[in-house]
């Protein structure tokens, strides 16, 4: 899955860059030299301005802020200094002209906006895909920043940019960067399909093993819930100034981890439910049959009042 994203992620910079380079080599000198003239705010856009301004002309109203605060928050457009003024306007020439309607340019904008996700914050649109316990945690209580069908709705937009542009004009410039990365976009396109092709059975192979497994999960009306919880933070060990989790069991951890075997569990639901590989699971079942299995004698957990776990961290 990360080799198909970054594959995904080349064909998406490169696409994203000709799209742009497109509406502003050919739609933007089309749109009239008029200063003042229109840039494009999608329908979010519009509509965040004007939830402001009325959030801020309410709060003046009522003398909760003064005349000239109210003036100095008043919202002015404010866009991504990385698409530029150029790009709005040939969005708004295009829209007025029938190049887009409204509803296209809007997701074509948003589509553009991504590709600064994917370019300068990648950490976070492959943060999904882990098994470090610090992006697991970032990404239960974040929301996920990668978008599964941008590539496809994008590449289908940069197709028909030329038969859309006819309705403006009959004549376009054209630009050589695709033939340099014809072979890369060639490779990266074939590497989709072939990752495609075992990526699905396998998320499907997974989605069925865990629905058989998850009756097993179920720890209702058992000891190991609220601060005896498998995935508490105090089963955990943690290194580095700022404490992440490792990992490694404490010996707390390490005793949870024998009662859900007592509980007669498997290795892969005590994996699921500890947070730790199956591996690492499957040597701690031996090491509780070594001690004894069911008969040896338990280790006294420290309780934590108080404490209940959050929502499933996965």
């Amino acid at each position: 899955m990360l080799r198909y994203r970054a594959a995904e992620a080349s064909l998406y910079l490169f696409y994203t860059a000709e799209v742009r380079g497109f509406m502003l080599e050919n739609v933007f000198p089309l749109v009239p030299l008029i200063d003042g003239a229109g840039a494009w705010e999608t329908a979010s856009e519009v509509r965040q301005r004007q939830l402001m301004r009325s959030l801020i002309a309410e709060a003046e109203a009522t003398g909760r802020i003064t005349s000239a605060d109210a003036k100095a928050l008043s919202p002015v457009a404010r866009h991504d200094p990385k698409e530029g003024k150029k790009l709005r306007r040939a969005f708004a020439h295009a829209v007025t002209n029938g190049m887009f309607d409204a509803a296209e340019a809007d997701e074509l904008m948003e589509l553009i906006q991504y590709r600064n996700e994917v370019a300068h914050h990648i950490h976070l649109v492959m943060a999904d895909i882990t098994r470090s316990y610090c992006a697991s945690e970032y990404v239960a209580y974040s929301i996920p920043i990668y978008k599964s069908d941008a590539l496809d709705r994008l590449r289908s937009y940069r197709r028909s940019l030329f038969e859309r542009f006819e309705k403006i004009s009959l004549i376009s410039r054209s630009s050589f960067d695709h033939l340099l990365f014809e072979h890369a976009e060639r490779v990266f396109e074939e590497d989709l399909v072939r990752l495609d092709r075992r990526i699905r059975p396998q998320i499907k192979f997974e989605r069925s093993r865990f629905k058989a497994l998850k009756p097993e999960l179920d720890l209702s009306g058992t000891e190991l819930v609220d601060d005896l919880d498998p995935r508490a933070p105090w089963n955990f060990r943690s290194s580095g100034y700022e404490g992440r989790k490792t990992g490694h069991l404490t010996p707390q951890g390490v005793e949870i981890c024998y009662r859900l075997f007592d509980l007669s569990k498997s290795a892969l639901a005590v994996a699921y439910l500890m947070g730790i590989s199956l591996r690492a699971a499957r040597n701690r079942e031996r090491r509780w049959r070594e001690a004894g299995g069911c008969g040896r004698v338990r280790a006294e957990l420290k309780r934590y009042p108080g404490f209940t776990r959050q929502p499933d961290q996965g």
